[in-house]
């Protein structure tokens, strides 16, 4: 019987997948801006904060996809770059509004996942690192923009909110999370390389998918992962099923996009 109804949600989460829909712009930390550039005079190659952009075709035109992080501050920015082989240095200016983000209160039952002890520490410390590697990979492929909803779930406006955990402040929500129950299947939102995965101490079982050109999915507290590094996905391809692992009070899928090594606000991807 328990596998009959892993059968039954797994077809029904991959028969309810969003339409895909194109990326949104959002000028507020945490947000997107979208930056035309000039597809006639060759190859764009522009960075922002020194870090390779994601260049795209979206509505007939070329763009920049700049992820902009949430302590960005508002005001005026830029991207900066040349085309072709012509080492020109030209900028394109953009503003930032502010935004203010709410806060939430959690309550975490194991207390070591909210104020870990030494033996956790001489764990988290290399997951840290091997996170911070997985975030800011780049490699030149095609990225495909127009995502897939990852899993069939309510949608929370969790991403930016400042967290604190039993008393503590943390870090902002650096993803969106979705309720489902747990066993509910993950699709990847689309092509893809794994190029991290594993069991986490605060992310409990996770995933990380390279889309290209720095286009990065997270998808944490797992409960079981179909893929393993160095595979390649397709779109639609389920990679795991949502689970309870790590630091959470129940089943749910943490999922984060990144660009440019910087988080951005997930529902820039699949707003129609």
């Amino acid at each position: 019987m328990h596998f009959l109804r892993q059968l039954f949600l797994l077809s029904l989460c991959v028969l309810s997948f969003n339409a895909s829909a194109k990326i949104q712009e959002s000028l507020v930390p945490g947000g997107i801006a979208l930056i035309t550039l000039d597809s006639t005079q060759g190859k764009p190659h522009f960075k922002f904060n020194n870090k390779p952009l994601l260049v795209t075709q979206q509505d007939g035109k070329t763009i920049a996809v700049v992820g902009l992080s949430l302590n960005i501050k508002p005001g005026e920015h830029f991207i900066s770059g040349y085309y072709g082989d012509r080492k020109q240095l030209i900028k394109k200016f953009f503003s930032v509004k502010d935004k203010q983000y709410t806060t939430q209160n959690i309550t975490i039952k194991d207390k070591r996942k909210v104020n870990p002890v030494k033996q956790d520490m001489e764990r988290i410390i290399p997951e840290q690192k091997r996170k911070k590697k997985a975030a800011n990979f780049w490699s030149d492929e095609t990225a495909d923009i127009n995502f897939l909803t990852p899993v069939n779930g309510i949608m929370t406006g969790s991403y930016g909110r400042r967290r604190v955990f039993n008393g503590h402040p943390k870090r902002p929500h650096s993803g969106m999370d979705i309720a489902a129950q747990k066993g509910v299947a993950i699709a990847s939102p689309a092509a893809g390389t794994v190029i991290e995965s594993g069991d986490f101490f605060f992310s409990g079982n996770l995933i990380y998918l390279h889309h290209g050109q720095g286009l990065i999915t997270l998808f944490a507290h797992l409960d079981t992962i179909n893929v393993k590094v160095g595979d390649k996905v397709e779109k639609g391809q389920i990679i795991g099923t949502v689970g309870a692992t790590g630091r959470v009070t129940g089943p749910h899928l943490h999922w984060s996009v990144g660009l440019n090594g910087t988080w951005v606000d997930p529902g820039l991807f699949i707003t129609d």
